[in-house]
């Protein structure tokens, strides 16, 4: 595709971001450099805080303008300064064309997407917290008001899903789409240790588990998972991601847990193969994750993308094979990936596509909540006891995450993950019992409200049928 021509730059897209962390700084400052974006808005908690990322984006400081009200904001945009405000209220009359939500609070994302849609803009969301529990309603919601809720390039999500509509319309039969973990197992030979995240952890006997001998790589594979047991290999994170790349696309995992193996970058269309192939997959159309493990000379995968297809033409393929591409043992399939994501830094093509050519970089209408994001216990949770969000995982204690078919709120069902933070337990939680709406009181929030609005919309009885029909159409 010739990116040039797929833009028309008679006019700029007007950006707001809301949340300048790391992925919207880089919004921020790509828009410095493009002729078709300008990105003349930032918020963040305070107004300070918004000034301070378009300073880190080059923005000269006499050109920002700190403003704490809705005349403030005004008054700034018309005289042709950046405008940094503290919340989407003060903002939201201003005529930008699209919101970038980046904040990474799940209620936040839902407050601030909702009212950017019914203010008339679109939404770009890099809140996959806030997607994976009412990103399908967001989404009708924008074809309602005739604007567009769509995940942005530079997240996994849009990546992939880029990737898998790719291979559909080329005809390509999937067995499994994914994405590696954020951060690369990297062995240390000498030390006899692996490093993750800067962390480093003993590994003893990784140097006989290097390699996959012929007839026994999951069991290899199995083993290698058991070594290296005190390093994280699923994530909140991961599996949330996976969860909006499955309402979007209708891939599903394998097993509400999903394999997360550690596997070297050549092994990976190997063992994400079907059982009958010799790989780990009871099926295909499976979403998963996996761990990259390399030494420090290798590549990276960093996060990247990636779908394992099936061979039908064994010359083609074995020509592909001997120019670099990564096909299995047994010849049956082959991996296709994109071993990057550049945050905020390339986001920028999703925003221009949704305004200029009313195109999502998500699923469109085909999004419905086939899945949901869940918990499982880790340990025992007593009654009384308040779940809290921490850290830049946007973790809760005590919890796991799994994907399982979605379904509308009950007592009996799963609550969603992002439900959760503020929830208070109200009867005892055993380990390794999943949390449903009778195991605790969720907060009263926008998140919970809205979330009840896309149960109505996709499995009430008013609900049309091509809207259950979506919600339905999920992998068992």
């Amino acid at each position: 595709m010739n990116y040039l021509q797929h833009f028309e730059y008679e006019r700029i897209v007007e950006a707001c971001v809301a949340g300048a962390g790391d992925f919207g700084r880089g919004v921020l400052r790509q828009a410095r450099s493009m002729p078709g974006l300008a990105a003349r808005v930032a918020i963040d908690v305070t107004p300070e805080r918004a000034a301070e990322a378009l300073r880190f984006a080059g923005v000269p400081d006499a050109e920002i303008m700190v403003c704490h009200s809705p005349d403030e904001a005004k008054k700034a945009w018309q005289s042709g300064a950046y405008v940094a405000a503290g919340a989407f209220e003060d903002v939201q009359e201003l005529p930008f064309d699209i919101l970038v939500e980046s904040t990474g609070i799940p209620e936040v994302g839902a407050c601030y997407a909702e009212a950017a849609l019914l203010a008339g803009k679109h939404v770009g969301i890099a809140t996959k917290e806030t997607e994976s529990v009412v990103g399908p309603y967001l989404t009708q919601l924008a074809y309602r008001q005739g604007r567009l809720f769509t995940p942005l390039d530079g997240d996994q999500p849009s990546l992939l899903i880029g990737l898998v509509t790719w291979a559909r319309t080329l005809g390509f039969e999937i067995i499994a789409a994914g994405k590696s973990s954020e951060y690369d197992f990297i062995w240390d030979e000498a030390a006899g240790s692996v490093q993750c995240n800067g962390v480093s952890f003993p590994a003893p006997g990784l140097a006989e588990l290097w390699e996959l001998p012929k007839g026994a790589e999951r069991e290899t594979v199995e083993a290698r998972g058991k070594a290296l047991a005190a390093i994280p290999q699923i994530s909140v994170p991961d599996l949330c991601e996976m969860v909006n790349v499955a309402n979007a696309t209708g891939l599903g995992p394998d097993r509400p847990e999903f394999h997360a193996m550690v596997l070297r970058i050549g092994e990976v269309p190997t063992l994400l193969d079907l059982e009958t192939h010799g790989g780990a997959l009871q099926g295909s159309d499976r979403l998963e994750v996996f761990n990259c493990l390399r030494r420090p000379d290798e590549i990276s995968f960093a996060g990247g993308v990636f779908i394992v297809v099936r061979c039908e033409d064994p010359h083609v393929w074995s020509l592909l094979r001997d120019k670099g591409h990564i096909l299995s043992r047994s010849g049956n399939c082959a991996m296709v990936y994109l071993p990057r994501h550049l945050l905020g830094l390339e986001a920028p093509i999703s925003l221009l596509d949704a305004v200029l050519n009313g195109l999502p970089s998500g699923g469109g209408r085909a999004t419905a909540p086939k899945f949901d994001l869940t918990a499982r216990a880790t340990q025992a949770i007593r009654a009384g006891q308040r779940l809290e969000m921490r850290g830049h995982h946007r973790h809760i204690e005590g919890l796991r995450p799994e994907v399982h078919p979605g379904a509308p709120l009950s007592s009996e069902a799963m609550v969603p993950f992002y439900l959760l933070p503020g929830a208070e337990v109200i009867r005892d939680i055993a380990p390794n019992q999943p949390i449903t709406l009778a195991d605790v009181a969720l907060p009263d929030s926008r998140l919970h409200q809205l979330r009840q609005e896309q149960d109505r919309l996709f499995h009430g009885q008013d609900a049309p049928s091509s809207l259950r029909q979506n919600a339905d159409n999920a992998i068992g």
